[in-house]
C-alpha cells in the first residue's frame, strides 16, 4: 500500500466533515428564503449547529460501512456517486429517526429535504477534488503503482493500451514481460522495483500463475490477473456445506426469476420514453435517409436473440440500396460484393467490421458515427425481442461458427448497447466480446445497467470505436 494512498484515503474523512457541515448550513440558510412554507419553530443557529457536531460520528461511521473509505477498491465516479447517494440517504433516515426517538425539538421538515440533496452534492464535490488533485499528481509521476506486465501479445493489448493511455489510472508500465521471464523474476524485480504485477495473459497456464502469486506474496507485492473464460464463468458460486464436504455452487444468471421481470419492466417503460424523447430526431434522420439515396428508409436483417429465436434487428438505412445483402435488398450483386469486403475483414473471430467501407453512403457514415443508425431498435425492445442492456445481437452465420460456451451469449435478450459498447466497441476482438457478455450475464445487477446506459451516452457523444 502506497503512502500517498493511506493519505488521501485519511484525507477524505475530514473533507467530508467539511462538506457535511457545509451542507446543514446552506440548508438552514435557504430555509430561511421559504418563508411561504410556514415552521411552527426555529432552532437558533447556534444549537442548531451543536445539534449537527453531534450527529457528525454518526455519517462518518456509515459512511465507513458503506464503503466509502475502502483503501483497496477502485472506485469509478459514477460507482462513487452511486455509493454517496446511498451512505447520505441512510444517514438522514437514521437521523430522522434519532429525532423521532428523542423527541428532540426540529426545526423544520423542509430543512431534512435540503441538506439531503445538498450533503449529496458537496460529499460528491468533495471527492471530486480529492479525485482531481490525485489525477493531477499522477500526471508528473507522484504516487502512480509502478507495474510489471506480464503478457505481451495481441489479447494483452487492449490492457497495455489503457494503462498507458489513461493517466487517471495511476499506473505507469515500467517493463513488459512474457512467461519465459518467470523464470528470472527476483532478478527482473531487482533492476526494476516496482509496486505490482499485472498478469494481462489470460492464457497463462495455472501453474505459472500460481509461481507469479506466490512471488508477489513473498516480496509484499501488489497481485492482478485477467481471468480465463472459465474463471469468468464462475464469478457467481457459492459455497455449501454436504456432510462436512464443501460444495460449490455455480449460480445461475441473477437475469432469471425477479430479475428477468425486472428487467422487462426497465425495457417496457424505458423503450415507451425513449421513442417519446427521440421521435423529432426519428423523423428528420428518417427523412434524410430517403432524401440522401435510393432506398427503403430502413434496413431490417435477421438476427440471433434470446433462446437461438431469430427476429428481425431495425435500423435506419446506411448503406445503398444496392449493396444490402438480403432477399429484400440487392440480391446477387451485394453477396458478391460482401465476400470480396470479407477478405478485408478487420475483426476476428465470426464477425465482420471494416473501416472506410465503400457500400456505406455519405449519410450513413454520420449516423453510423453518432449511432442514430440504431434507434428504430427500441422498437425491437418494445416488441421484447432485446433488451437495452445486454449482449450483441448476432448474425446467424455468426452463431453458425460459435464454440458452446460461445453459445452462453444467446441465454439473455441481446441489447442496443452493453459492456462490449462500453469497453472499446469496434476495437474489441471477439473473445474479449464474449468474456464481457459473460460477466454481464453472471454479475447483472440494475446498478450495472444504469452505469453501462450512462457510459453509452458518453461514449456516443465523443463518437469513439463506431464505424
Amino acid at each position: 500500500m502506497k503512502r500517498s494512498e493511506l493519505f488521501f484515503t485519511f484525507l477524505l474523512i475530514p473533507i467530508d466533515i467539511v462538506m457535511i457541515l457545509l451542507a446543514f448550513i446552506l440548508a438552514y440558510k435557504s430555509r430561511l428564503y421559504f418563508e411561504y412554507v410556514p415552521a411552527t419553530y426555529f432552532e437558533p443557529f447556534r444549537e442548531y449547529l451543536k445539534f449537527i457536531l453531534f450527529l457528525i460520528p454518526g455519517w462518518i461511521l456509515i459512511f465507513v460501512l458503506t464503503g466509502l473509505y475502502s483503501i483497496r477498491e477502485r472506485r469509478t465516479p459514477l460507482n462513487e456517486f452511486g455509493k454517496i447517494v446511498v451512505a447520505v440517504s441512510a444517514a438522514i433516515a437514521l437521523m430522522m429517526a434519532w429525532i423521532f426517538l428523542s423527541r428532540t425539538s426540529f426545526f423544520s421538515r423542509l430543512i431534512i429535504v435540503f441538506s439531503w440533496a445538498l450533503a449529496i452534492m458537496t460529499v460528491t464535490f468533495g471527492r471530486f477534488l480529492i479525485r482531481a488533485i490525485r489525477n493531477w499528481l499522477y500526471r508528473y509521476g507522484l504516487g502512480v503503482h509502478r507495474v510489471i506486465v506480464l503478457g505481451h501479445n495481441s489479447s494483452t493489448r487492449p490492457v497495455i493500451n489503457e494503462i498507458k493511455g489513461n493517466k487517471r489510472l495511476g499506473y505507469k508500465i515500467i517493463r513488459l514481460i512474457d512467461r519465459e521471464a518467470i523464470e528470472k523474476l527476483e532478478a527482473i524485480v531487482k533492476r526494476n522495483p516496482c509496486d505490482e504485477i499485472i498478469i494481462a495473459d489470460s492464457t497463462l497456464p495455472e501453474n505459472l500463475a500460481s509461481r507469479v502469486l506466490e512471488f508477489c506474496r513473498l516480496h509484499n507485492l501488489s497481485f492482478k490477473m485477467t481471468p480465463n473464460l472459465f474463471l469468468v464463468r464462475s464469478s457467481h458460486v457459492s459455497i455449501e456445506e454436504l456432510a462436512g464436504v464443501p460444495i460449490l455452487e455455480f449460480k445461475r444468471t441473477p437475469l432469471d426469476g425477479w430479475g428477468k421481470i425486472i428487467k422487462r419492466t426497465v425495457d417496457l417503460v424505458g423503450s415507451l420514453i425513449l421513442i417519446i424523447l427521440f421521435s423529432p430526431i426519428m423523423i428528420i434522420t428518417a427523412i434524410l435517409v430517403k432524401l440522401s439515396s435510393r432506398g427503403p428508409i430502413f434496413f431490417k436483417q435477421e438476427r440471433v436473440g434470446l433462446d437461438n429465436h431469430s427476429f428481425k434487428l431495425m435500423k435506419f438505412r446506411s448503406m445503398k440500396f444496392e449493396y444490402c445483402t438480403g432477399d429484400k435488398y440487392g440480391g446477387k450483386k451485394a453477396e458478391q460484393v460482401f465476400k470480396k469486403l470479407a477478405k478485408r475483414n478487420e475483426a476476428d473471430g465470426p464477425i465482420f467490421k471494416i473501416k472506410n467501407d465503400p457500400r456505406v453512403t455519405t449519410f450513413g457514415k454520420f449516423i453510423r458515427k453518432t449511432s442514430l443508425d440504431e434507434l428504430p431498435q427500441f422498437f425491437n425492445v418494445l416488441k421484447g425481442e432485446m433488451s437495452l442492456i445486454g449482449p450483441r445481437p448476432p448474425l446467424p452465420e455468426e452463431v453458425a461458427q460459435y464454440t458452446k460456451w460461445q453459445r452462453r451469449r444467446l441465454g439473455v435478450k441481446p441489447g442496443i448497447t452493453g459492456l462490449w459498447q462500453v469497453s472499446g466497441r469496434s476495437e474489441l476482438s471477439f473473445d474479449e466480446w464474449v468474456r464481457l457478455d459473460a460477466y454481464y450475464i453472471e454479475n447483472w445487477s440494475l446498478w450495472l445497467d444504469f452505469q453501462i446506459f450512462l457510459k453509452t451516452i458518453l461514449i456516443v457523444l465523443r463518437g469513439r470505436g463506431a464505424y
